[in-house]
């Protein structure tokens, strides 16, 4: 959330920062080198038992304090160490910075012993070199899994620079946490035990930090607990605390429950897979919390690989007869017509991407949805909370509740599913500004796709059906006819606008979109930029995907564990790619300014529409090269084989 901070306030919190990170990398090289030669140096020369104790405070005064600190005490505390009411936003920048200053007081004032037990040489101190080595890597490894701006402090004075509030994402479940739940404290104690000059002063570091990196954890998961409720639960449930070897494989329990697979969020997406899983006789019902459909276009684009998925419910036909077969993309650049993007050449029945409004995509996945006996779709009803169990979903509708074997939240970019599992998402807002209206007429521009790239800005104009065609212009606000005109000489109708709508386009990443028995589709998923379409095509092969994953499960009797992993996997890496790709076009589009349109220019006329990559930009855009982007571009084996496509 946006905010103003004061320059007083901003500088303060920089000064923090840069103090914050100078100690923490401090820190971490002078434990480096301290325990590397096993403690044998340090600034004190006490001796005796008076040395011990010493060294034992230092050592105590680390474990106890860092938990202390985490405590909610500890955080009341810290709140009061930076000034301008900057105590709580800096909380993390001051955590990393008193946690840095704690070790280093330990191996800058611990006292040696002078006792050398073990200093090996040639190979076997490379071995364990290189296994200390490799033990710090983990820990950065998990350490940035974690989030290293919590870890560094980074999140705290970098969000009242940038006048933002802090964002706390939920706890991760991805990268080293799938495999145990405590990887940083798992790693630290591998550093511990790795060092390769072993004396008395290393043994008694290594196994009274031992203790409390096994012990503190527990009282890190009770916070947690309180914080996250059956999220971590779930995750306690499944993924071991420090042994990787003890992963839980939660087996599929029928439930005996009245509909097998419950779908949030009646939109394009969660239609197409209860129309999928209704096809195979999959009890479903779909909840949706709208009561009509939006009347303006929407979601235009279909392109081949989703009409090969319809071509499953023989709904293809159906929807090319309702639309209007875009064969060619002509560019437009500051200099003139730059290129052509051509459908007519890439593989396959459809080579076009159709133009067809998302109502009417949706109205026939309504009326094929309503030809299956075992697909209950209502609307007007929301959900407002979820419990699952080992045997199915539980989902609560106002004072009444229903209960699935499994769950699939299709409910948009603003997911109440997403939210109520405490999924870890990425975020990112590209900084450009779009409106985009329908207008009757086509402009004399045909059956084509025109894009307009200008040193003032993009113009984009898709051909709908009706004799109608939109146009998408980038701008914050402004008159769309008007725009239009500066930009490229064409003339529209005031009055012969439809609507107008502004969009501000963004990306969102799920760290998993798997939770027990509940999935993410769609835009519940992931969430990239509309423009070029990838959107709800991506999210129409997350359908087909899960669609057979259920199948399997339900009525094969195939594991789910495995099944849905590859679901999470496989969607996740297509999802990802498409975004990019989305995110890449886009940023090359919105450049503004005479140099950057020149560029523009030249790079498509001379590398995109010409050249070796000239005959890919039609599958490129098509979609036809996003992997798995359907089901018969699984490239996994074992996975086709568990599908049934083997």
């Amino acid at each position: 959330m946006k905010t103003n901070y004061t320059t007083a306030q901003r500088y303060t919190a920089l000064i923090y920062g840069l103090v914050s990170f100078a100690l923490f990398l401090s820190s971490v090289v002078v434990m480096m080198v301290s325990l590397y030669h096993g403690l044998s140096t340090g600034f004190v020369a006490l001796s005796g038992v008076s040395a011990w104790a010493v060294n034992v405070l230092l050592l105590m005064q680390f474990a106890l304090g860092h938990s202390w600190l985490l405590s909610e005490k500890g955080r009341r505390f810290m709140t009061k160490l930076a000034p301008l009411g900057l105590g709580k936003p800096l909380s993390t920048t001051i955590f990393a910075g008193l946690a840095s200053i704690q070790l280093l007081l330990v191996f800058l004032l611990w006292s040696p012993s002078a006792v050398m037990w073990a200093a090996p040489e040639g190979w076997a101190m490379n071995l364990l070199t290189a296994a200390y080595c490799g033990s710090w890597l983990l820990l950065a490894k998990s350490m940035s899994d974690a989030g290293l701006e919590i870890q560094m402090g980074f999140l705290g004075w970098h969000s009242v620079w940038t006048n933002h509030e802090p964002m706390y994402r939920p706890f991760t479940r991805g990268g080293l946490f799938k495999w145990v739940r405590q990887p940083i404290y798992l790693s630290f104690t591998l550093i511990l035990w790795t060092a390769p000059v072993w004396t008395p002063d290393h043994l008694v570091l290594a196994v009274l930090w031992t203790v409390y990196c096994y012990v503190a954890p527990f009282i890190k998961e009770k916070r947690y607990q309180q914080w996250y409720g059956d999220a971590f639960a779930r995750y306690q449930k499944r993924v071991p605390y420090w042994n990787p070897m003890k992963q839980s494989i939660i087996p599929h329990v029928p439930s005996g429950s009245e509909h097998e697979v419950a779908i949030v969020g009646g939109g394009p997406v969660g239609l197409l897979l209860a129309c999928l899983l209704g096809q195979r006789g999959v009890r479903v019902l779909v909840l949706e919390k709208s009561t009509q459909r939006e009347a303006w276009s929407q979601a235009i684009g279909i392109t081949p690989p989703t009409l090969q998925i319809m071509a499953r419910l023989r709904l293809d036909e159906a929807m090319v007869a309702r639309g209007v077969p875009i064969r060619e993309c002509q560019v437009h650049g500051q200099s003139g017509h730059v290129g052509t993007a051509s459908f007519r050449g890439i593989e396959g029945r459809h080579r076009f991407v159709l133009s067809l409004p998302q109502a009417v995509t949706m109205e026939l996945l309504e009326a094929e949805a309503a030809r299956y006996p075992s697909v209950k779709v209502r609307h007007g009803v929301e959900v407002t909370a979820k419990k699952q169990d080992e045997a199915g979903v539980t989902l609560t509708l106002g004072s009444e509740t229903v209960r699935a074997d499994y769950l699939v939240a299709c409910d948009g970019h603003r997911s109440r599913m997403r939210d109520l599992l405490r999924v870890r998402t990425s975020t990112k807002s590209y900084g450009c500004h779009f409106i985009m209206g329908d207008f009757e007429g086509s402009s004399g521009l045909g059956d084509d796709a025109h894009l307009y790239f200008t040193q003032d800005g993009a113009v984009e104009s898709f051909p709908l059906p009706d004799g109608r065609r939109r146009w998408i212009v980038q701008a914050v606000e402004g008159n769309i006819p008007q725009l239009v005109k500066q930009r490229t000489g064409i003339t529209l109708d005031p009055a012969a606008q439809l609507d107008q709508h502004a969009f501000s386009p963004r990306r969102l990443d799920c760290e998993q979109i798997v939770d027990g028995r509940v999935l993410l589709c769609g835009d519940a998923a992931h969430v990239m930029s509309p423009i070029g379409g990838q959107g709800m095509n991506t999210g129409f092969a997350d359908a087909e995907f899960a669609a057979e994953a259920l199948h399997a499960i339900l009525r094969r009797g195939e594991a789910a564990a495995p099944l849905l992993a590859a679901y999470d996997r496989i969607r996740r890496r297509a999802a990802s790619v498409a975004a990019t790709r989305a995110a890449m076009g886009m940023g090359l589009g919105v450049w503004t300014g005479t140099w950057k349109s020149a560029l523009r220019d030249f790079i498509f006329r001379h590398f995109i529409f010409s050249g070796p990559f000239a005959k890919h930009v039609g599958a490129w855009f098509a979609m036809q090269s996003i992997p798995a982007g359907t089901l018969d571009k699984v490239a996994c084996p074992r996975t086709r084989h568990r599908l049934g496509l083997a």
